[in-house]
């Protein structure tokens, strides 16, 4: 299955072990979905995860960020993103919306992120964590 992870679901999957986010970043780890990104979302990951004042957590939470950084990059499908024109309160999200409106698009965007306000954009679905992790369930 082929989606556009936000930033958020994957920093919340790996501070912990439970929950939507964490069930979702075990699928990503187990190649159950692939992961569609590009440069700059990739980018905003990288530069997340290294943030100082997460790195107390992951280190609570056993995470080896090079190792994670690494498995996916590796399993990630990189796309060259359409620009779009899309409407979206915050702007820095705009990479995400590119990315959904690249040929072939992705099944589903995984967002905890009130600002894509819409239930879909490009005729990508948006979900939550809860309602991916639900789906990924019955798969």
């Amino acid at each position: 299955m082929r989606v556009v992870l936000d930033t958020n679901v994957l920093v919340s999957g790996l501070l912990s072990a439970v929950g939507p986010p964490a069930r979702i970043v075990q699928a990503l780890l187990q190649r159950r979905i692939i992961p569609i990104m590009s440069a700059a979302t990739f980018a905003e990951l990288e530069t997340v995860v290294r943030r100082p004042k997460l790195q107390p957590a992951f280190a609570r939470a056993g995470v080896n960020l090079e190792d994670f950084l690494t498995t996916v990059h590796a399993q990630a499908q990189f796309v060259d993103p359409v620009s779009t024109k899309l409407p979206i309160r915050d702007e820095h999200d705009r990479p995400f919306l590119d990315v959904m409106a690249t040929p072939p698009k992705p099944q589903y965007l995984v967002t905890g992120d009130r600002d894509f306000e819409f239930s879909d954009y490009s005729g990508v679905p948006v979900l939550s964590a809860s309602e991916f992790a639900r789906l990924l369930t019955h798969r």
